[in-house]
């Protein structure tokens, strides 16, 4: 199974949607799914998933929908990740399970270590805010025409 699955990229599309809109309009799970080619019913238990950890907050009301609970430079890839995993643990690993010292399996956790680690703070140093950026420059270039 790939560590980038179909709900994990959801969930990112969705946070990185949200951070680009206005934030005093709340945005409908619909509009969401819409834009972002996102299973409507899908979508609905990831926002959940999402409000149960404070990424998103939800607008009731006419006007009611989703809005980011926190400034979207305040919210790392490493919360939305964890979010929709529902661990702070990347790999299947736990740490009661530690293997004989000086074992090939004591190698192989060390190494899982080391990789959890690794991928964990580059997901910590990585906001929805440089997402925004990466997608506005994205668009900013695909918008030059040199023709004109």
């Amino acid at each position: 199974m790939s560590f980038f699955n179909s709900k994990l990229r959801y969930a990112l599309c969705a946070a990185v949607d949200l951070a680009m809109q206005p934030t005093t309009v709340a945005c409908q799970s619909r509009e969401i799914a819409f834009r972002q080619d996102i299973p409507g019913p899908y979508l609905d238990q990831i926002l959940s998933s999402l409000k149960s950890a404070g990424i998103v907050k939800s607008v009731r009301g006419a006007g009611g929908g989703y809005n980011l609970a926190r400034q979207p430079d305040r919210i790392a890839v490493g919360d939305v990740v964890r979010a929709v995993l529902r661990t702070d643990k990347l790999f299947a690993g736990g740490e009661n399970d530690e293997p004989p010292a000086a074992s090939i399996a004591w190698v192989v956790r060390d190494v899982e270590q080391q990789v959890e680690c690794t991928i964990s703070e580059l997901l910590e140093n990585i906001t929805l805010a440089d997402l925004v950026s990466k997608k506005t420059g994205l668009d900013d270039a695909l918008s030059y025409m040199p023709a004109l």
